[in-house]
């Protein structure tokens, strides 16, 4: 049923899910006004992906079959969004159309769909999930060097096109392949990096079967070989890569035609099937265009004015949050009701990048952020408590480096404490957005300093700030008259934890 977009677990066997793939997230208001008639006529609960898909939750198999078959009958398909499968295929929401976009990727991305969509050679068959993005955008929403293989703007002398990137995965970021294409170019590397992967994936353990383990063992020069096998043109080197970081607050955007866009914020990736249809009737009667987001936003485009009269359902357009246990056995908890208790304002007006993960398959990419959670449960501090790993400092606009994890455990009833302490950080450091500081102060000290340093603030108050210098000794001794440091720095954030969390 997987390969077919459809998924129920163990916990819950009569309860279904219908995974609908949206390529690129775009989406006509007919087709997407008879998703909801069916959402809407069989009580399903709505969820936004973080790969611009739709899915609809709490089915009966009867009625999950049903929408399937009725849905393709209308060249909408679930088909190939689960299990081992080439994945729906992401770009920024507003490609093609806001004023940094330099190539229209759609007609690409169409092509490559049509590759393996519905194609007995691929349902199923490739030894793990396998997810793609291209870009021609140079900022994005998002960052994609979470993909199996992305194709990243770029330019190479004159040409405008794309760099090359393979093996990434929500915990790793993808190797350059030094490989620059141009866009015409794009659907024959992709068909050969997918058979290339195909012949010679690992499949020994689903668990070590994606791109980036095969690469780790033969290295990327053996894998471009494999990749010769079926691309027979030589490799053009690597261009200039042309992105840059994504910084708007503001959720209308203008587009190259001199219209705007509006970003329609959900309740991370949750929206009502009521509210829904609301957006729809403004968007069929303005004649306007939707988009669904791989932010789990929704995007009206073709707006005159910026005025939308629908309130948004959330302050969302910083966080990426995973389905929760709500919807996923392997959440430890409800993801998306926590996100809506941290600190949004103080987030959102410093443009803070946020990803809320309930379990370490990291569906929310919070490696890919500046700030990162994974949800946990502990006794370690009296009783069964809720609390995340906490990690920081991502460097993910460019994929230069994935954020580190600093602490293992910050109970739930201390989050936004900690979190307060952190900022605090960033917003006296004097730098522009968080990635900055990430990259000029935060990532030149050590994980273990930085657990010291943020529990020492938390504990004393002190107003003591890092510096560029990296030197964690003199910066350790601000405090060494405190009554909470112990023979050494482990012990000490071991014994800090402790009085403060329990």
């Amino acid at each position: 049923m997987k390969n077919f977009g459809i998924y129920n677990t163990k916990l819950h066997p009569e309860k279904f899910m219908l995974r609908i793939r949206i390529a690129a997230g775009r989406i006509s208001v007919d087709k997407l006004e008879l998703i909801l008639s069916f959402a809407k006529k069989f009580k399903a609960d709505i969820i936004l992906t973080s790969r611009a898909q739709i899915e609809l939750h709490n089915l009966s198999f009867k009625d999950v079959l049903y929408i399937h078959k009725e849905l393709e009958k209308n060249d909408i398909t679930s088909f190939q969004t689960l299990t081992d499968n080439l994945r729906n295929i992401v770009t920024d929401p507003l490609e093609g159309i806001k004023e940094d976009s330099l190539i229209e990727t759609y007609p690409i991305i169409l092509q490559m769909q049509n590759f393996f969509l519905k194609n007995p050679n691929f349902l199923g068959l490739v030894p793990r999930k396998f997810n793609t993005a291209i870009s021609a955008s140079i900022t994005n929403v998002t960052s994609f060097f979470g993909n199996d293989c992305y194709f990243a703007l770029a330019k190479k002398e004159e040409e405008i096109g794309f760099n090359v990137y393979l093996g990434g995965k929500n915990s790793e970021i993808a190797k350059n392949a030094d490989i620059f294409v141009k866009k015409e170019e794009v659907l024959e590397i992709f068909t050969a990096v997918i058979k290339a992967y195909q012949k010679y994936g690992l499949r020994e353990s689903r668990s070590k079967a994606r791109l980036y383990h095969l690469i780790e063992k033969i290295g990327i020069e053996n894998f471009k070989a494999k990749i010769k096998e079926f691309y027979k043109k030589d490799f053009t080197p690597a261009g200039k890569l042309l992105i840059e970081k994504f910084q708007q607050k503001e959720d209308f955007f203008k587009l190259k035609d001199g219209k705007l866009a509006y970003r329609f914020k959900t309740k991370f990736g949750e929206i009502d099937v009521e509210t829904f249809f609301k957006v729809l009737k403004i968007a069929k009667e303005k004649k306007l265009q939707i988009r669904i987001g791989c932010d789990q936003n929704i995007y009206i485009i073709g707006l005159k004015s910026k005025d939308f009269p629908i309130a948004p359902l959330s302050y969302n357009q910083n966080l990426l949050v995973c389905a929760g246990s709500r919807y996923c056995i392997f959440s430890l908890f409800d993801t998306k009701e926590e996100a809506g208790k941290l600190i949004l304002e103080k987030i959102n007006s410093l443009n803070i990048k946020v990803g809320y993960s309930g379990c370490l398959k990291g569906c929310a990419r919070h490696l890919f952020c500046d700030i990162g959670f994974v949800g946990i449960r502990t006794t370690l501090y009296g009783k069964l408590q809720r609390g995340v790993r906490l990690y920081l400092g991502g460097e993910y606009t460019k994929g230069e480096k994935t954020a580190r994890l600093i602490y293992w455990t910050v109970p739930l009833t201390w989050l936004n404490r900690m979190l307060d302490v952190v900022i605090d950080e960033f917003e006296k450091s004097g730098y522009e957005n968080f990635e900055e500081f990430s990259q000029n102060i935060l990532n030149i000290y050590s994980e273990k300093f930085l657990a010291f340093w943020f529990l020492a603030k938390l504990k004393s108050g002190k107003q003591v700030y890092l510096n560029k210098t990296g030197d964690e000794k003199s910066l350790f001794e601000k405090f060494e008259k405190e009554d909470f440091i112990k023979e050494d720095i482990h012990k000490t954030i071991i014994y800090l934890e402790k009085i403060i969390y329990s």
